[in-house]
This record gives C-alpha cells, sequence and structure tokens, in this order.
C-alpha cells in the first residue's frame, strides 16, 4: 500500500514539474518578445520618413489640368532604378529641372532604335509614298529623334543592347559621368558644360554631385498600338497588340 502512495506522489511530482516547466518555457519567450519588440521601438530611425510628398498640378495630353501627387527622392532612389531597368524592363526617363528630357533608358525603345539605324528604307512622313509602310516612316522619326549627336538624349547606335554587362556599364558612365568604350563605339557621358548653379539643375551628373532631389513620377499604362510624334507633329501608330508600358520620370528639383 505504501509503494502505491510514494508512485503516486512521484507521479504527481512529474506532473507539476513538467507543468512548471512548460510555463516557465512560455514566460521566458514572452519575455524575450517584448525585449525584442521594445529594442525595435526604442529605435528611432524606424521612423525617418526616407522620402517626403509634395502635391502639385500637371497637365495631360489635352492640356486640362489634374492634380497628382509627386514623390521627392534623392540619388539612393534614381541610381538603383537605373541599374534595374533592363532587368525588370520599365523606362526611366531623366529631365532637367524646367522638364526637358536629358536622357532615357527604355529597353524596348531601344530595340526600335536599332532597328531603325539598319531600316535603309527609313523616310520622311512627306516624303513618303503609299507604298511605303508606317514602320519605315517610323524608323525614320526614330534615328531623327534618337540618332542626333547633337542631342543630350543621343543614343550612340544602342550598342549595348543585347549584353547585360554592356547595359549596366553604360549605365555607369551615365551615373558617374564618363566615357568609355562599349561594344567598340565611343560612349561619352561627360559634362560639356561646366558646373554652375544652371548646370546643377540641367546635368544628371553635376545634379547627383551636390545632391540635389528629384520629383518621381510613376505611371503605368496598357495601349494597343504604338504611336510615335514625329519632329514635324505628324503621330504615326504602329501594330495593334495589346502592352503594358511602366514609365518612371525623375526630374532635377530647383
Amino acid at each position: 500500500m505504501e509503494d502505491a502512495v510514494h508512485a503516486l506522489m512521484m507521479a504527481f511530482a512529474v506532473i507539476v514539474f513538467v507543468i512548471a516547466f512548460t510555463i516557465s518555457m512560455y514566460m521566458f519567450s514572452q519575455i524575450t518578445s517584448l525585449a525584442e519588440t521594445l529594442t525595435l521601438y526604442a529605435d528611432t530611425t524606424l521612423f525617418y520618413d526616407n522620402i517626403d510628398y509634395e502635391s502639385g498640378k500637371m497637365r495631360d495630353e489635352d492640356g486640362n489640368i489634374i492634380n497628382k501627387t509627386t514623390r521627392i527622392v534623392n540619388a539612393d532612389t534614381v541610381i538603383p532604378t537605373l541599374y534595374r531597368y533592363a532587368d525588370e524592363e520599365f523606362c526611366v526617363k531623366i529631365l532637367d529641372s524646367e522638364g526637358n528630357l536629358i536622357q532615357i533608358f527604355d529597353l524596348d525603345l531601344e530595340g526600335k532604335v536599332q532597328a531603325a539605324i539598319a531600316d535603309t528604307k527609313a523616310v520622311q512622313s512627306e516624303l513618303a509614298t503609299e507604298e511605303q509602310s508606317k514602320s519605315q516612316k517610323a524608323n525614320y522619326a526614330y534615328k531623327k529623334i534618337y540618332n542626333d549627336q547633337n542631342k543630350p538624349y543621343y543614343l550612340y547606335g544602342v550598342p549595348w543592347l543585347g549584353n547585360k554587362e554592356n547595359v549596366k556599364l553604360r549605365v555607369d558612365l551615365f551615373v558617374k559621368g564618363k566615357a568609355g568604350y562599349i561594344n567598340n563605339i565611343y560612349v561619352n557621358y561627360t559634362p560639356k558644360e561646366s558646373e554652375d548653379e544652371d548646370s546643377v539643375n540641367k546635368n544628371f551628373f553635376y545634379a547627383l554631385k551636390n545632391g540635389k532631389e528629384f520629383y518621381e513620377n510613376f505611371t503605368s499604362y496598357s495601349w494597343s498600338g504604338e504611336t510615335l510624334t514625329t519632329e514635324e507633329g505628324d503621330v504615326l501608330v504602329t501594330g495593334n497588340s495589346p502592352k503594358d508600358k511602366i514609365v518612371i520620370t525623375y526630374q532635377i528639383k530647383k
């Protein structure tokens, strides 16, 4: 009888120990979680705003005023976006403080420009005959706009296309304001003007160097057919397959 009582007492003691051990482990886990939470919220950088917002009015294609919220960002946002444009296949436009195009990064456009340069039958719209296709007219416009050495967004014949390392090299040269050879083509992004207050608002390299901020606009849209407005004002439409497009614009903030 005594052995049975001792056995029951030992079993009860084991049960009590297991319950106590379980509660202790639970409390320890809760204390650890609470300590981590307190440490996290004690970090003031958790509450820092890395991006400011500025509301303003813009005009749509018909000239109508529309309200739009624009992010204000710095080089920490702009530069990584440039390096991602080819992998994620979106378009990045760099504008000066007046809204003039400085440079464009767009694989889809770059492919069209390269094809246009190779098109020996490309012809100006007003000189085209009925037999000449819309693509030949569009190719002339692409060459006129993006293959002009006198324009800041000159694409140098797109020698980086088709090679990720060359695409990265092109971004390197642009961001650093340098020149170099890409696929045996000399690509020059060194600033032509001297550094002053005016050039800081117009030159991307000087803007980065002086810690300027940028207005960032993000646009995502779908369309059927591709449109291109020539320098003569003609609107050319080619293709009819629906496509999606993401355009990110960075404009130097005065």
